[in-house]
């Protein structure tokens, strides 16, 4: 679907997880709790991710997995986008302290089919930064992995 003057597409994808159809159900109710976005007209798609891309994630669970878009009518602000980051930026790091060990949750977002950006890097290309297993010695939290 071409975007126009007034519809903007924004993929959103999900990696490194052992459920990942879950978190994208679970990325977007967390996404419509945010006053910013409820107060525009959007929508929910989910497209295919295309084929010669892969998920990095435990197994390469993602195969089949749809890449979330939200669909927003109306003039997008960079207010938005920064309040789109923001919520990704938070709903991910409380993904990350409720991994499964081996996972390696990350999102990336792009403008509709265009490049996507991993969350918090600093361009194409760049990978997530390592987070020490739960349980692990180096995750430093005093738990086991079987706690």
């Amino acid at each position: 679907m071409p975007q126009s003057a007034d519809r903007h597409e924004i993929r959103i994808r999900i990696t490194g997880t052992n459920n990942p159809d879950q978190d994208v159900e679970d990325l977007k109710a967390w996404l419509e709790r945010e006053p910013w976005l409820d107060r525009r007209r959007h929508d929910w798609l989910l497209r295919p991710r295309p084929q010669d891309e892969s998920d990095d994630g435990p197994g390469d669970m993602a195969v089949g997995v749809d890449d979330l878009i939200l669909v927003i009518v109306g003039a997008v602000a960079a207010e938005m986008t920064k309040s789109l980051t923001i919520a990704l930026q938070e709903w991910l790091r409380r993904r990350r302290e409720e991994r499964d060990t081996g996972e390696r949750p990350a999102v990336a977002v792009g403008s509709g089919d265009g490049d996507l950006r991993a969350l918090g890097d600093a361009g194409p290309g760049a990978v997530a930064p390592e987070h020490p297993d739960p349980g692990s010695p180096a995750d430093g939290s005093g738990r086991t992995a079987g706690d």
